[in-house]
């Protein structure tokens, strides 16, 4: 299956399944990626059994290289279109018998995975029939047995014919329509132009013949409208004489609504309902073309949330997905209606502001600054707020191209956190090459390579005396800044994951501990050898190059192996398992120690902890902050902590504040406690 394919929700799932018609969603490689139960009852496989497969499986052999060909040209131009049975296209059934079929193909609008929806319809049984239309009244019981709306005209357009499917369609009896005009008994129109279908006219009837035509049909008082796909075909005599037409009406409303749900979902994030990245991008590409005249100017924000990450570890990624809802709607709420607001990744958003200068775009900037910061978010029995740190960058003419633009507006956004957040910054043009988007991104490659990262460390206390050589402290990281304060992880880190730098960094935090590390050994052998814990990007643990620092940074140093304990989230465990247990897997092997943390997030770390077994279990932040006066936190820290010594682990509880909180947490014998009422990060002393 193609690895950029849709994620297949239950709902959308729900949806196919209630289409009375067969549905199969197809990728740009041609692997069937989703189908209903309809296509499993007219192919006979089971959905297990062809997804993943080429489409081709379910045609016949001697037309599957031409489909291939026919497939690739339309990739390279989708279009709404039918393939018809007249071009004798041939279904393969499981039991390997063959039937003539038509599919309705429906490219989804946004989808990177470049899909598409045929509608496939068996019509072996209106391929018999259509040859004997001539003896109307004895076909009459056949033609009532097809599901798709059947009518036929006289040369003059007017009906003489219709089933009972096209009885239930149009509200008319075969007497009250025979005689009246098509257009009257089956009054059709546009979707874009609400005008009458012209092919349904009498003088345009034989000019569609072999055609297909979609249209809307007006509902009944108190019933929704209908989509229609309709195809005409001539009935001629035996001189061959039109002597009229038969139009085959289907109902493809259900099959609309799916494209329209394929195409919201490859277009929007699925938490906030906003416009995802791509799609994004792809309305700031059409922004700059169309500024790229001279004659239109618009502004681009990139907003980031100042003080979310506090909120998250706190109250847990639930709550966190929530706060971003609510700010979600916050911000939409000060935009204008032409406006697009995207939610870009984590907490960042982004603003299209289309036919705006900059000095209102600084208005609206300021507006959602202004509205982010006054809102309060209340869990449990505490209330929070964040602000906003935005960006501008404008788009003109002649500037940067759409990523360039983007780029622009970031390092804004940053400059408006370095300069203390909860403001915006408007970017000002630079020097061809010279953006500060680029400066930022060299900025912390710099930092990696002359050693200007600081690192910090924050104190683990023991509670019950601890274990054999247990962390001492957890490494944190602080850049140095212009301003002699150094800038906290949260200033540049975002920065550098969206550069793909975050491997790199933790190499070097890694290389630099293990220095401090051996020299703090070398000038006081007769010390207690300390141990200190080191957190890993998710970007780290996924990309697997970390081993070989870690093997090379201690063969070169002295330091003993288990001096380190590494430390890895939930979320990447739960969302990448074989990759996480091979590293830390590895990592055991190498005499490292290792942690799982922000347990108790999801339900993973009673999911994966008897798989990874890890040294240690990080009880989250917003578990413990507060439980001494909760007793659903209680329950859930006791249950964390329980579970890991059961596994033969240590806990940690991190984010400890209050003493009534610590007092608990000793009470129920978790093992060591971390947080600003423990200690705060201080520079690393050795």
């Amino acid at each position: 299956m193609s690895s950029d394919g849709p994620a297949i929700t239950p709902e959308l799932q729900a949806l196919l399944d209630s289409s009375p018609d067969a549905v199969l969603i197809v990728d740009r490689a041609g692997c069937i990626v989703a189908l209903n139960h309809g296509a499993e009852a007219v192919f006979g496989w089971s959905g297990a059994e062809l997804r993943g497969r080429l489409v081709e499986t379910l045609l016949p052999k001697a037309q599957r290289a031409g489909h291939v060909a026919a497939r690739a040209a339309y990739t390279a131009a989708p279009t709404v279109r039918r393939m018809s049975a007249r071009s004798r296209l041939t279904g393969l059934r499981a039991d390997g018998t063959e039937f003539p079929l038509e599919i309705a193909l429906t490219p989804i609008v946004g989808s990177a995975a470049g899909l598409v929806m045929a509608v496939v319809h068996d019509v072996a049984e209106r391929v018999r029939l259509e040859g004997a239309l001539d003896s109307k009244e004895r076909m009459l019981d056949a033609l009532d047995a097809i599901p798709e709306a059947v009518l036929t005209t006289d040369a003059k357009g007017h009906v003489d014919l219709l089933n009972r499917s096209a009885e239930a369609l149009t509200g008319m009896t075969r007497a009250s329509a025979r005689g009246r005009p098509l257009g009257e008994v089956l009054p059709v129109t546009s979707e874009d132009s609400g005008e009458p279908l012209a092919c349904l006219a009498p003088t345009g009837l034989e000019d569609a013949a072999g055609a297909s035509f979609e249209g809307v049909l007006a509902g009944g008082e108190g019933c929704e409208s209908r989509v229609l796909d309709l195809s005409a075909t001539p009935i001629r005599n035996a001189s061959g004489t039109v002597t009229g037409a038969t139009i085959v009406a289907r109902d493809v409303t259900h099959a609309r609504l799916i494209a329209r749900q394929l195409s919201h979902q490859a277009t929007h994030d699925p938490l906030t309902g906003l416009v995802n990245r791509a799609e994004f991008e792809q309305r700031l590409l059409r922004a700059v073309a169309s500024a790229a005249d001279g004659r239109a100017e618009h502004a681009v924000c990139f907003v980031d949330l100042d003080g979310f990450k506090r909120v998250n570890d706190a109250c847990g990624h639930m709550a966190g997905d929530e706060l971003l809802r609510q700010l979600s709607e916050v911000m939409h709420e000060r935009m204008r209606s032409r406006d697009t607001l995207g939610r870009l990744g984590g907490d960042e958003f982004g603003l299209l502001l289309e036919h705006c200068r900059l000095p209102r775009a600084e208005r609206i900037a300021d507006g959602i600054r202004q509205a982010v910061g006054a809102h309060r978010f209340t869990f449990g029995a505490a209330t929070y707020s964040v602000a906003a740190s935005i960006g501008i960058a404008p788009v003109r003419a002649g500037t940067w191209s759409a990523t360039e633009v983007l780029r622009e507006a970031d390092a804004a956004c940053y400059l408006a956190k370095r300069a203390g957040g909860n403001r915006v910054h408007v970017s000002t043009p630079r020097p061809e090459g010279a953006g500060p988007a680029d400066e930022w991104s060299r900025r912390v490659v710099q930092a990696v390579r002359r050693h200007e990262f600081q690192l910090y460390a924050q104190p683990l206390v023991p509670l019950d005396g601890g274990g054999p050589r247990p962390p001492c402290c957890e490494i944190l990281l602080r850049l140095a800044a212009d301003t002699g304060e150094p800038l906290g992880a949260d200033a540049f880190l975002p920065t550098a994951r969206r550069h793909g730098l975050m491997p790199a960094v933790d190499q070097w935090v890694v290389r630099e501990t293990v220095r401090r590390l051996s020299a703090r050994q070398a000038a006081h052998p007769g010390d207690e050898r300390l141990t200190v814990a080191i957190n890993l990007d998710d970007e780290t643990v996924v990309g697997g190059r970390l081993l070989p620092t870690v093997r090379r940074a201690l063969a070169d140093s002295g330091v003993p192996a288990d001096a380190l304990c590494f430390e890895i989230g939930e979320a990447v465990a739960a969302a990448h398992p074989v990759v996480s247990e091979k590293l830390l897997e590895d990592l055991r092997a190498a005499g490292c120690q290792t942690t799982l943390e922000h347990c108790g997030t999801g339900m993973g770390a009673f999911t994966f902890l008897p798989r990874l077994r890890p040294d240690y279990l990080k009880i989250a932040g917003h578990i413990v902050h507060g439980l001494a006066g909760d007793p659903v936190r209680r329950a859930l820290a006791t249950a964390l902590n329980e579970v890991g010594h059961a596994l033969g682990l240590r806990t940690i509880a991190v984010g400890v504040e209050e003493p009534a909180d610590l007092a608990c947490l000793r009470d129920m014998g978790v093992d060591f406690a971390q947080g600003y009422g423990c200690g705060r990060p201080a520079p690393l002393g050795w």
